[in-house]
């Protein structure tokens, strides 16, 4: 366990140090904002209205259930791990000047374990992905870019990012399997070759 944490950390360093750009800051700022509810949900609407307006109560449903799920789970985590983030771990090494972070945004120190942007996000990609299949390289695309962000902006260690992942995919897993069945309106047909299987 120490050598993954050890290994964990090195990993962090790497990723923030050699990737910090002046000119990919406001790319990484933005894309981690996609983690946030303030921003994720004018955005998930918007998705709804243009790919599933047929659908729409469906899909909210399944949008509602799985962001839940995946809050819940994230946030028990959160606060039984207990893991420092980055400048708390960091801090005797910065303190000093042999550790450097690149931190954008606010200084967090505390329950770094999941990524809590990162199960959002991926909670959404995996849920939209599975509604409308030809979005799915995108929405992965830039759900993966928000949580490479979080090491960027200095908010997390790449195992918390790995455990953000897994917590959206399980939520939204959870949901297609007990939820799913039981919305009746807006299903498509089960005989529809665009219904999620």
């Amino acid at each position: 366990m120490t050598s993954l944490i050890t290994m964990d950390q090195s990993l962090f360093l790497w990723i923030n140090g050699s990737l910090s750009r002046h000119w990919l800051d406001p790319v990484m700022e933005a894309a981690t904002s996609l983690g946030n509810g303030f921003y994720l949900f004018p955005l998930g609407l918007l998705m709804m209205a243009l790919f599933g307006r047929k659908n729409f109560r469906r899909d909210f449903i399944l949008w509602a259930s799985t962001s839940f799920i995946s809050f819940i789970i994230g946030t028990i985590l959160k606060h039984l791990v207990h893991r420092n983030r980055p400048l708390a771990a960091f801090h005797d090494g910065i303190a000093d000047h042999q550790i450097s972070v690149h931190v954008l945004g606010p200084s967090l120190y505390a329950n770094s374990f999941p990524s809590g942007h990162t199960f959002t996000v991926f909670s959404t990609a995996s849920l939209f992905a599975g509604l409308y299949p030809g979005l799915a390289l995108p929405l992965y695309a830039l759900a993966s870019l928000t949580g490479l962000s979080r090491i960027y902006v200095g908010a997390h260690f790449p195992l918390d990012v790995l455990g953000g992942v897994a917590i959206g995919l399980l939520s939204t897993a959870i949901v297609r399997r007990a939820i799913l069945p039981r919305v009746k309106n807006g299903l498509p047909p089960p005989s529809d070759p665009k219904a999620i299987p």
